[in-house]
């Protein structure tokens, strides 16, 4: 078990002689009081600081301190932030060498094989063992099992596995393994091998379940640990109750932890959810935990998620004494009463000085357990306020029946949902469609909440209600001509027209996806109007829609239509691809020439080789992924210009091993590739939550 005493006094250490680069002012400061409420004899809190701040620094600090004084952690966040805080622990400890994400029961098993688990051919062994071997290398799987991990990061999503039974599919086989086998361990006895039992390709799976059965029993034996999970009969439990039974055994076979960092604390807050798990059974923790949550959010519905918080990091999910926290209901409900009054009562003294009461009530019930830096906090940002003012200014654009685009029938939508909006609304759907149409997200009383084009004619409403609807009416695409798209495209396009970059926020997908491809619409006819080139060899059919809409302009209108327009993409397209290649094989020989002078530049040409009529890796793919990083990034391609990229993304997916050979750097690169989604259009990007991840960094450094 950890010295917290030690702790403390290593944060201060750490807050004492750190410089600005590594710990800023704020930073610092946040790093003292977690030593002095650890002193204090505190063993949770919640770090609430703004977007921005440096939490994940801040929690990084405490993770090195822990593990100086001899503890483990365990860091429960999304799994994407995994490469982030890989990046944060290094810089407290140049040797660190943390895991990227545990995200399934797979990944967990996987962590006992052994490179000679496989059956089969000498061909099949080898090619097992050259798999573990690369998922070492990528830092998914540890060396020497998961409790030797000083760190452990574990994926938000790791509780949500499945344990089928054997009837319901072929996983059911070595998935439920572990069970049995711990529970026959515990008891002195061995559970025979039963080879019919499992599809091709489980046996290794199995093998690495009764090892890490072995290792978890043994665990039990020697801390003498509940032993509820693996009494009675698991042969006949269904798959929600064999799930249960086995978290807490996950858990020990990760091993204990002093400390748990729970990223993005906010979220999937109900009981039965996984995160709830992970701090639940999953978490194996020491006599004497601390939890340290982190979120920006800590309210995003109501104020009783201040509570529910707080309850998960002081150990509900844990069966832990939190009857403490009950208290500070009452002063948050308080707050928030009289905000609401704010918002509706005219402003008195009396009134005044109630909020000003309970503002404070609600700081001082919230200050043991909270921990927020805002702005203000930031020395950058107070120096830049100081120079230049706020940081934006919010410039509302108003959009009138004079502006371009607002036709007669967007008109009287409107109009109707201005009626509307004076109707009683007994009727959600009423409500619904009104805020649709408002708002550009749809038409109709469709099931799909952000797209429903149907008509009115099935809502069945009658009265006046009835009568405003009709208005709705309107075919899907119509959404390319509403008023507020129209109006953010001008106003996006004279932007990028003084050669300034747009980030546009949008609340629902819908619109913003049809802003997405009419501002790559208009884009492509430009270019085909000026004879520049478009990367596509015709309209794909999802971009029909837009691409007519956008001819309604006339300085972009084509006589022939679309299918002009097809005939032109796949025209340039061809004498295109005949130059690229012609330039792709240049570069090729000068990376040839360059290879030479050994190094990277001999690496690259190695993966680049053609090898049975076809490359290793994609030439296209690497230069598209290369290309954002070009100070000139319509100058033609050198090989030198390359090959210096290059090096500099080697330098980024570079792991901790000096004896790195090019297997390694080659199977880091090809991870990279893959998990690089490619460009979805040359003019505007979109980006939610299914967009890749390497696309989502690339787009956010942009």
């Amino acid at each position: 078990m950890v010295d917290w005493n030690e702790v403390a006094s290593i944060l201060d250490r750490i807050a004492g002689t750190s410089d600005d680069a590594l710990l800023d002012h704020g930073q610092k400061a946040s790093v003292t009081e977690l030593a002095c409420r650890i002193r204090a004899g505190q063993r949770s809190a919640l770090l609430a600081d703004e977007v921005g701040m440096g939490k994940t620094r801040i929690a990084a600090a405490l993770i090195a301190a822990v593990r100086e004084a001899g503890g483990r952690s365990a860091i429960v966040l999304p799994a994407g932030l995994g490469t982030q805080w890989q990046q944060e622990l290094k810089r407290f400890n140049a040797d660190d060498k943390t895991l990227l994400p545990l995200r399934s029961y797979d990944g967990f098993i996987s962590g006992f094989l052994h490179d000679t688990d496989a059956e089969g051919s000498a061909r099949r062994l080898h090619s097992h063992k050259e798999w573990l071997s690369d998922r070492r290398k990528q830092r998914e799987l540890p060396e020497n099992g998961w409790a030797a991990e000083e760190i452990i990061m574990i994926s938000h999503s790791f509780a949500n596995m499945q344990f089928p039974n054997r009837g319901e599919g072929p996983a059911g086989g070595w998935r439920r393994e572990l069970l049995p086998n711990v529970a026959r361990l515990i008891d002195g006895r061995r559970r025979n091998f039963m080879r019919e039992n499992f599809h091709s390709g489980e046996v290794g799976y199995v093998y690495a379940s009764r090892r890490a059965a072995r290792h978890i029993a043994q665990t039990i034996l020697d801390h003498e640990l509940p032993r509820d999970a693996i009494n009675g009969d698991q042969k006949w439990l269904s798959a929600d109750d064999y799930k249960n039974r086995i978290l807490p055994l996950i858990g020990y076979g990760l091993g204990q932890f002093d400390l748990i960092i729970v990223d993005e604390a906010h979220k999937a807050r109900g009981a039965d959810s996984s995160l709830s798990r992970i701090l639940g059974p999953v978490s194996w923790e020491a006599d004497d935990p601390f939890r340290l949550g982190m979120t920006a959010t800590p309210v995003e519905l109501d104020s009783s998620q201040w509570i529910d918080t707080l309850e998960r990091l002081n150990g509900r999910d844990d069966d832990q004494d939190i009857t403490a926290l009950a208290a500070l209901t009452e002063w948050i409900t308080g707050y928030v009463n009289v905000v609401r009054r704010i918002q509706t009562e005219e402003l008195d003294e009396t009134l005044t000085g109630e909020f000003e009461t309970s503002a404070r009530q609600f700081c001082a019930a919230l200050r043991p357990y909270v921990l927020r830096r805002d702005k203000r906090s930031d020395p950058e940002f107070c120096v830049f306020k100081d120079s230049h003012g706020d940081y934006r200014e919010v410039t509302d654009i108003p959009v009138s029946p004079e502006a371009e685009g607002f036709t007669r029938d967007w008109l009287r939508r409107f109009c109707a949902a201005e009626a509307l909006s004076l109707l009683p609304q007994d009727d959600p759907r009423v409500k619904r469609v009104r805020l649709a149409v408002a708002q550009g997200y749809g038409f109709g009383f469709g099931e799909d909440e952000e797209d429903s084009p149907s008509g009115m004619t099935d809502a069945n409403l009658v009265g006046p209600a009835g009568f405003w609807t009709e208005a709705f009416t309107a075919e899907s695409n119509d959404i390319y001509s509403h008023p507020a798209i129209l109006a953010a495209v001008r106003q996006i396009e004279a932007y990028t027209r003084a050669g300034e970059k747009v980030l546009v926020f949008g609340r629902f997908l819908t619109p913003m996806n049809v802003l997405t491809r009419l501002l790559d619409a208009r884009e492509m006819l430009r270019r085909l109007r000026d004879g520049q080139h478009w990367p596509a060899s015709g309209i794909g059919e999802s971009n029909i829609a837009a691409v007519i809409a956008a001819m309604r302009d006339p300085d972009l209108a084509v006589a022939g239509g679309v299918d002009e327009i097809d005939m032109m993409l796949k025209t340039r397209y061809r004498e295109w691809a005949s130059e690229r290649r012609a330039e792709l094989a240049r570069l090729h020989r000068e990376l040839e020439d360059l290879a030479l002078e050994g190094g990277a530049a001999a690496f690259l040409s190695e993966i680049l080789r053609h090898e049975d009529g076809k490359q290793d890796l994609q030439f296209g793919a690497l230069l598209e992924a290369l290309g954002g990083r070009r100070e000139v990034a319509g100058a033609s391609w050198t090989g030198r210009e390359m090959l210096g990229l290059f090096e500099k993304l080697l330098l980024e997916l570079a792991g901790d091993d000096e004896a790195e050979n090019n297997d390694t750097q080659k199977a880091r690169l090809d991870a990279w590739l893959n998990d690089y989604s490619g460009r979805e259009g040359n003019f505007a990007r979109m980006m939610s939550g299914a967009t890749a991840p390497q696309t989502r960094r690339m787009l956010q450094s942009a």
